[in-house]
């Protein structure tokens, strides 16, 4: 299922349904929206953005709330997710995937939220948006100019390119195709167990991580296989790995040496995680991954 591209006068809803809202952080967000309006597009918060509670951005029901009033909203062309955090799963069993289905809209965040990027393209086929917060200020992610000319050339005009920000690296050498699957390893893991948990068959699974360290990638990789998802991909990306703990090892060596036996192909790229140019990965969509090459191409469309 696809969602319409972005045009001029469409309007995006932000909505945080994870980590609350800090007022420390107004000026960025107030940077986003003006940049924004710049494009030509509206912006409207939703009605318990400022909430702040101990569950973080408020119950449970006011950010699932948020959410389906976003998507029941006609005036409404995407959503975008604030900020990641801890507990957006908490929306989940809230969440009103067939009001999704009957309006389908590009949907956007990163880190915690990649676990919503995952349900809603479980849920409803529709095709979700892996990408930065909605902050500019800080010289990082929505800052950078790579990330500006993607938000446009991938949600306006529906390239199908995912370009080199700096040079990629190939960790091991192959091709596949597979449809997108990720990003942060401990979002995706906070599914196990639950109907919303991705069926892995025949993708390629991205991951970046966020202050981790060699022994917690090991146990979740070792989760990953005791799970069955290392018999299904068919390759893998590793991002960005923000503040890894270990000067000694890289993430795509321990990933490599992991998964010795399956003989993936496994590139190395930075245009996907935190905190890095963001190449608004579509979740769900078929890519060709080439790691011999150092290339990745979108297949499907991904936008209608």
């Amino acid at each position: 299922m696809l969602a319409k591209p972005l045009k001029k006068r469409n309007t995006i809803g932000i909505v945080a349904p994870s980590k609350p809202f800090d007022l420390s952080r107004k000026s960025e967000l107030d940077n986003f929206i003006n940049y924004i309006k710049e494009q030509g597009i509206e912006v409207k918060l939703s009605n318990n953005f400022y909430a702040n509670k101990y569950y973080g951005g408020g119950t449970p029901k006011e950010k699932a709330d948020d959410i389906n009033s976003m998507f029941a909203d006609k005036n409404i062309n995407a959503v975008w997710c604030f900020q990641g955090g801890d507990n957006a799963n908490q929306t989940l069993d809230l969440i009103d995937f067939d009001l999704i289905k009957d309006n389908p809209k590009i949907f956007i965040g990163k880190s915690d939220i990649d676990l919503l990027l995952l349900a809603i393209n479980k849920k409803t086929d529709l095709i979700t948006f892996h990408s930065c917060d909605t902050k500019i200020g800080r010289g990082i992610e929505m800052d950078f100019d790579y990330t500006k000319r993607w938000f446009i050339r991938r949600l306006f005009e529906k390239s199908n390119e995912i370009e080199p920000s700096e040079e990629w690296i190939c960790v091991n050498e192959g091709q596949a195709e597979g449809k997108i699957l990720g990003c942060n390893l401990s979002s995706i893991l906070k599914l196990a167990g639950t109907k919303y948990f991705p069926d892995f068959m025949n993708s390629i699974l991205f991951i970046e991580t966020y202050k981790s360290t060699p022994t917690r990638i090991l146990y979740q990789l070792t989760q990953f296989k005791q799970l069955g998802v290392f018999e299904k991909i068919k390759g893998v990306v590793v991002g960005n790995n923000f503040e890894f703990g270990s000067d000694e090892f890289k993430v795509e060596e321990i990933v490599n040496d992991f998964l010795q036996s399956h003989d993936f192909p496994i590139l190395k790229t930075n245009e996907f995680g935190h905190y890095q140019p963001h190449a608004f990965l579509p979740i769900g969509a078929k890519v060709e991954l080439n790691a011999t090459n150092k290339t990745i191409k979108i297949l499907d469309n991904f936008l209608k």
